[in-house]
């Protein structure tokens, strides 16, 4: 299967040290997302680390967690498979080269284009004249907070994206996220959409003559690619999120450094993950739904975090 690379924003999670001290405004997602290399089966781009402090989570973001598992062979790198046997979840060794990519000018203008729960399709000119107009369409979509449960239980019915609870543990709904599944499949540029897309805004550029390089039009999407929510308990938080994987294979890039435990929780299996470095060190959990095909991750910060075996307990109330 085809392995792709993950790229945009993702900020706003506040983790402690090893000494339970705030670092401050240090983004989880950036430490434990930077090494994420995707969904084989699906052509995305999304971003992983917070190129613009103005925004809050990224694109699908949202979608991809680093496990790291110390002192594991090649050939024994943690694996989750589904009931006929297939891998979901496929851990992999470091890629140094990867790297993340850059948060270009045209995704930054197609973001201030946007009103908040859009997604905008946008095409680029690169050149003066046609021959330097794009044949593709880009997406962005610019993230809407839903603030109020019944609200964000209405937007999960009409994407038909995992349901996530009012309450957790104890915690209680603060916010929620739902990302779009972007249209860039093969199958996805055959659309009608797609296409009727792609000629309004090349007509557009025609029309204009290169007066812009870059021309969008928000367009309708029902379809969910990722959905996270956050939950309060005085000044302690956990996030839950799910990546909806659309049959596709998640790689995972394994850090010697770093510590991870499979373990069975409710019938599950869950990766426990301790990342403990110099500068932070953190805790969270992943797992794989078979049914709702969604890779999912719990984490912990604020003013208390929690224990490992708390984290499983929340896990084993969210798999029941």
């Amino acid at each position: 299967m085809e392995r792709t690379t993950i790229s945009d924003e993702y900020q706003d999670i506040i983790y402690a040290s090893a000494g339970n001290e705030l670092l401050g405004k240090i983004d989880v997602e950036e430490k434990v997302m930077g090494r994420i290399h995707g969904i084989s089966s699906r052509k995305r781009s999304f971003s992983l680390r917070m190129m613009n402090k103005t925004t809050a989570f990224a694109s699908m973001l949202a979608l991809f967690l680093l496990i790291s598992v110390t002192a594991y062979a090649a050939s024994e790198y943690i694996q989750i498979r589904n009931s006929e046997g297939v891998v979901k979840v496929q851990h992999v060794a470091p890629n140094e080269s990867a790297g993340v990519a850059s948060y270009d000018k045209y995704a930054q203008q197609a973001d201030t284009f946007a009103k908040p729960g859009e997604l905008i399709a946008y095409l680029m000119n690169n050149k003066a004249g046609a021959e330097g107009m794009a044949t593709q369409l880009q997406f962005k979509y610019k993230e809407q907070r839903i603030g109020v449960y019944s609200d964000f239980l209405k937007e999960i019915k009409r994407t038909e994206a995992p349901m996530l609870p009012a309450m957790a543990s104890g915690y209680a709904f603060k916010y929620g996220v739902i990302y779009p599944n972007y249209p860039t499949t093969d199958a996805d540029k055959k659309s009608s959409r797609y296409q009727e897309t792609l000629q309004d805004l090349t007509a557009q550029a025609n029309k204009e003559k290169g007066s812009h390089n870059i021309f969008m039009k928000a367009i309708p999407w029902s379809e969910p690619g990722w959905i996270s929510a956050i939950y309060s308990k005085n000044n302690a938080f956990i996030g839950i999120s799910a990546t909806i994987m659309h049959g596709g294979k998640v790689f995972v890039e394994q850090e010697p450094e770093n510590q991870a435990d499979k373990i069975v929780v409710a019938g599950t299996e869950v990766v426990y993950n301790k990342v403990v470095k110099k500068e932070v060190s953190y805790d969270y959990l992943n797992w794989y739904n078979e049914k709702q095909d969604a890779y999912y991750t719990l984490t912990s910060y604020g003013d208390k975090i929690l224990t490992k075996e708390q984290f499983l307990q929340v896990a084993g109330e969210l798999l029941k």
